[in-house]
């Protein structure tokens, strides 16, 4: 592709021979000329000084090498996401049908293109809207229903009465309605409370591989239009998740939680049960949430707080060591002080310097001579009486 195809596709200001071909992306180490890369830190100027690549998708007023070719952009990193996707292109879909090798209930319906791939498992009364993909070896329960182009890749599960949206992805391994958590204490052991609500997965939503969201108990766990979640994330039962938010890796949420819209969750990130957090909130990474967040908050820390309350101790912990060492000698100079005014040092040579000091001002304190009377002087004559 010539680089001013690319630079229009990507919406970006070319400087530079718009003639020179480009065939694929890389790294900076591995660029060769016919090659196109990344750059927007000024700590990779060294590296790019000794690339071999034909371009580079970068800042307006970031310096690059002399020669070579340019794609400015705005947003970089978004452009040079088009430029993945237009020189490698997306891997052919299956072609619509359904394998041989399926399994297939009852009263099912399936949409125009939609594709169901080999030694899948298809319940009655499911319904998949138009370009459904279904890949091999997935499990879909009865009365699940799906919309219109969601791909759902190898090995997941949709357990059944769950529904899903319009363009979803579901990567391999997402569990999507097994039972959630839940059980009494009865005379010394625990019997299970019966999980008996659903899923419902509104459109554009992403679910990362081995992702697992818990049917609700009576009710509905639910996961609101545009919300990404990563690999690794356990979403309890009754969870509510709102719109646009973004939930990484290995974050865990108790039941009943409620995520307002466009909040954000770090990777490893802790939400404990029946806990509000409030619209636009992020958490920092491995936090462990206890209580509601208010809208917009920042929060960081086991448990969670304020995230430059947060910041600033972490900050003073840091400076711990010398703190304290600036502390014991301060200690040790009070302590030579007390003693030239002839207080009787500690005789425990071992203790700490704070004993030392704290015992030559309590015996000061308790040795100290009683303060003299002050002066009387004699009484004044009282005024005769008439």
């Amino acid at each position: 592709m010539r680089l001013s195809e690319l630079a229009q596709l990507c919406g970006a200001k070319l400087e530079g021979n718009g003639e020179a071909e480009i065939k694929d992306v890389a790294k900076l180490e591995a660029a060769t000329r016919d090659h196109i890369c990344f750059v927007v830190d000024k700590s990779y100027l060294p590296a790019l000084e000794k690339s071999r690549a034909g371009a580079v998708i970068t800042l307006g007023g970031f310096a690059v090498p002399q020669g070579m070719n340019a794609l400015r952009a705005d947003d970089p990193d978004l452009a040079f996401s088009k430029a993945i996707s237009a020189l490698r292109p997306e891997p052919l879909q299956p072609l619509p049908g359904i394998s041989e090798h399926c399994a297939i209930g009852k009263r099912f319906e399936m949409g125009q293109g939609a594709s169901l791939g080999a030694f899948t498992v298809i319940g009655d009364g499911v319904k998949l809207g138009k370009n459904v993909i279904v890949y091999p070896h997935c499990f879909i329960g009865d009365e699940v229903t799906i919309g219109d182009n969601t791909v759902i890749y190898p090995h997941v599960t949709i357990l059944q009465g769950c529904q899903v949206g319009k363009n979803c992805i579901l990567h391999p391994g997402a569990r999507i309605g097994a039972d959630g958590f839940g059980f009494h204490f009865v005379a010394g052991k625990f019997i299970k409370a019966p999980q008996r609500g659903t899923v419902v997965i509104e459109d554009d939503v992403e679910i990362g591989a081995n992702t697992a969201i818990d049917r609700a108990r009576f009710d509905v766990t639910r996961v609101k239009r545009g919300t990404k979640i990563d690999n690794l994330v356990q979403v309890g039962h009754n969870v509510e998740i709102g719109q646009n938010c973004v939930i990484a890796g290995q974050t865990g949420i108790a039941g009943s939680a409620v995520l307002k819209d466009y909040v954000m969750l770090g990777g490893n990130v802790g939400v404990g049960d029946h806990i509000t957090i409030g619209m636009g909130a992020k958490i920092a990474a491995r936090s462990g949430l206890m209580r509601d967040v208010a809208p917009g908050m920042r929060m960081a820390g086991q448990p969670a707080e304020e995230g430059k309350t947060y910041m600033r101790r972490e900050a003073m912990l840091k400076r711990l060591p010398d703190t304290l060492a600036e502390i014991k000698a301060l200690k040790a100079q009070v302590a030579k002080l007390v003693g030239q005014v002839g207080l009787p040092a500690d005789d425990d040579d071992d203790a700490p310097v704070q004993d030392e000091t704290s015992g030559a001002v309590t015996r000061f304190l308790r040795n100290r001579p009683e303060p003299l009377p002050p002066e009387t002087s004699p009484a004044e004559p009282k005024p005769p009486t008439t």
